[in-house]
């Protein structure tokens, strides 16, 4: 017995280090797989490019809908009439760099009147870049990247010699992440299949997708099934898309966006189910009845619903010209998702119209309006740059652009009135200060390097009194023009991804036209942004300005790099770089100016971490901007902001010669950005 015991206790002793190396070998295994996923893009032979053709099916249901539905980008086509649709199409899609491009679209048929797109954003759902920082855009932050490892909890199961399964889940619920599971290969560590549930841009998603096998291929879906739903103020849609990545080559890929029902038909690689195939034969013997027994009236109402309702409320573009070279895309005339506000302008109604013609692959011409109004100044803002591209491999291009900029304040004008004028008016009395500014730029760019890039062009301005009649009885004129020409430089050491430093200098000339300033001015500025993973980057700009050789009828001081934004823009506009409740009148107020701006970003910093809201914050920001001029030394602003699905915000408070001087805020609507 004794000789017994001594046997187990020995032989446990011998049998505890493989039991304990055993285990700690599980782990490294897990651990293993998961770093060979973070690897498998890195692995691929063939990084270049490569094609797949991709045939979608799909189904919408409208389950809930109201008035409300109709200023919903994309939506207009299913606001009224029947509540289940479906659709197919055929596409092209290019694979570069591990991400998918833009499809080219060859057949599109469905049951959705004239052939409008419905939650088209879901297409981009289709062929989520897995491997890539963001899955799609620049939005859901991917749990197959490294960087992204420090966001998400993994477990790693295995399942057979050769696979395994890896469950990942948010450490932090918001709606830049996921979760769900995955099957691996464990020798290579790419992904065979994969289910995953989030939230984006309004739209709640189930996925399920089987991989490609080899090669690019391997990184985008082979088969995908998209589970979908959105709900916005009462209203409530639900979309299933299937799509193949498989589908079979057609014979002639030229076609371009088609609605040939037969082609679909033997373009189709699987039968379509019989939900499908019923909405179908709906949609065909509905059609066919009104198409019998329809009045004139019953038409010309559906021309006035189709028409002029759709482009007052939805955003419209097209192409036109040889093989589609032209194409155009005009903001809603009537849509209450485009509203801003700022402390300076208040709420602003904003719109934009794209035009653009390629006449080659190195050079092509555009117009640009981007215009908008003012409730609180009652103005009308617009700016309307014609530009020429010459040679886009050198950058070169011309630019003629006319618009108004923002009411310019000068009170050397009207102290000049009153020490000039006899009269006993009461000067003070009148609104002399104001401005009104109409300009005229031409500019001309061309990169001599990636390191070195000139721009010379000429700027008129016509500066015209708010209130005439002071001037008119001072016997002075009313409208003060300027003519000078411009000279730019600008110099990227690093090129592109680094600091560049610019230069602007602008000589007004007296006598040219009716040009009555003689004046000097020069600019220095420094730019660079830093985009880091996992959505972070920093913005820092610094810079100085200031007027030389100038003369006593040289009234107006106005900057090229220290100007108020008369258009507020959103999240992604201007919101970096500018001051934001600075009043306006300090812009033209001195003769020299020193300025920094650094704007910080990242997701989950702040509020992101509360309960319930935090969820739904997608990127946040810090900001610090200071400002020296005359009679502010210095002016400091500190701002905070947000943006979610719905809306972006920012607060900010600042000091004036290290006192407070007051908090501002900025607003604007971000529903549907990528509809």
């Amino acid at each position: 017995m004794k000789h017994l015991s001594g046997l187990l206790i020995l032989l446990f002793f011998v049998v505890q280090p493989f039991t304990v190396t055993n285990t700690e070998a599980k782990n490294h295994d897990g651990s293993l797989i998961l770093d060979r996923v973070f690897s498998y893009i890195n692995t691929l032979a063939d990084k270049d490019s490569t094609s797949v053709n991709v045939y979608v099916r799909y189904t919408i249901t409208v389950d809930k809908r109201n008035p409300t539905l109709l200023v919903i980008p994309t939506m207009y086509a299913v606001a009224r009439g029947n509540k289940e649709y479906v659709g197919e199409t055929y596409s092209t899609i290019k694979l570069k760099n591990g991400k998918a491009t833009e499809p080219q679209l060859h057949v599109s048929v469905g049951t959705i009147p004239h052939h409008r797109k419905a939650m088209s954003v879901i297409n981009s759902f289709q062929v989520p870049a897995l491997y890539k920082p963001t899955m799609i855009g620049n939005n859901l932050l991917s749990p197959f990247n490294r960087i992204n490892k420090k966001f998400y909890k993994y477990k790693v199961t295995h399942l057979t010699e050769n696979r395994s399964e890896i469950l990942f889940l948010p450490k932090l619920h918001n709606t830049q992440m996921i979760s769900g599971t995955a099957i691996i290969d464990n020798s290579t560590g790419r992904i065979i299949s994969i289910y995953f549930s989030g939230e984006h841009d309004m739209i709640n998603f189930r996925i399920r997708a089987v991989m490609g096998s080899e090669g690019l291929k391997s990184l985008v879906p082979r088969t995908c099934d998209i589970e979908a739903s959105f709900k916005f103020l009462g209203n409530k849609i639900t979309t299933s898309h299937h799509a193949i990545a498989t589908a079979p080559v057609m014979q002639a890929d030229t076609v371009t966006d088609s609605h040939d029902r037969a082609l679909m038909d033997r373009l189709r690689p699987e039968p379509l189910p019989r939900k499908e195939v019923s909405i179908y034969n709906r949609f065909d013997s509905i059609r066919s009845i009104s198409d019998t027994t329809r009045s004139s009236e019953d038409r010309k109402k559906d021309v006035l619903w189709d028409v002029i309702g759709d482009n007052l409320v939805n955003r419209i573009k097209g192409n036109f010209g040889t093989s589609d070279r032209g194409s155009f895309r005009i903001s809603p005339i009537l849509n209450p998702l485009y509203l801003g506000y700022s402390n300076s302008k208040g709420v602003t109604y904003k719109m934009k119209v794209r035009g653009s013609y390629v006449f080659s692959s190195n050079s092509d011409i555009s117009l640009y309006l981007k215009a908008g109004y003012s409730f609180k100044q009652h103005q009308l803002y617009f700016k309307l740059p014609l530009t020429y591209t010459f040679n886009k491999r050198r950058n070169g291009y011309m630019v003629a652009e006319i618009g108004n900029g923002n009411r310019i304040t000068n009170s050397s004008i009207v102290d000049r009135i009153k020490h000039e004028s006899l009269s006993d008016i009461d000067w003070d009395k009148m609104n002399l200060d104001y401005f009104k500014d109409f300009y005229v730029k031409f500019i001309t760019n061309y990169d001599l390097s990636s390191k070195f890039s000139i721009q010379p062009g000429m700027m008129f301005h016509r500066r015209s009194a708010v209130d005439r009649k002071g001037f008119e009885l001072a016997g002075k004129p009313t409208t003060y023009q300027s003519f000078s020409p411009t000279l730019q430089m600008q110099i990227r050491p690093w090129g592109w991804t680094g600091v560049y430093f610019t230069a602007d200098y602008e000589r007004g000339i007296k006598g040219i036209g009716q040009s009555v300033m003689n004046y000097e001015r020069f600019e220095f500025d420094a730019s660079w942004m830093k985009k880091y993973h996992s959505i972070r980057s920093l913005s820092l700009r610094a810079g100085f300005g200031f007027y030389t050789a100038k003369d006593k009828d040289s009234y107006f001081l106005d900057y090229t790099n220290f100007c108020d934004e008369n258009i507020p823009g959103g999240w992604n506009d201007d919101w970096t770089g500018e001051f934001q409740i600075l009043n306006s009148n300090w812009y033209n107020a001195s003769e020299y100016y020193v300025r920094t701006n650094a704007t910080y970003e990242a997701p989950m910093m702040l509020i992101s971490h509360l309960p319930l809201i935090g969820r739904t914050i997608e990127t946040e920001r810090f900001y610090i901007n200071t400002l020296f001029v005359n009679h502010l030394h210095p002016y400091i602003e500190y701002g905070y902001g947000f943006t979610n699905r719905l809306f972006s915000m920012g607060v900010f408070a600042a000091t004036r010669n290290n006192k407070f001087d007051g908090i501002g805020c900025r607003f604007g609507f971000e529903l549907f950005k990528d509809w």
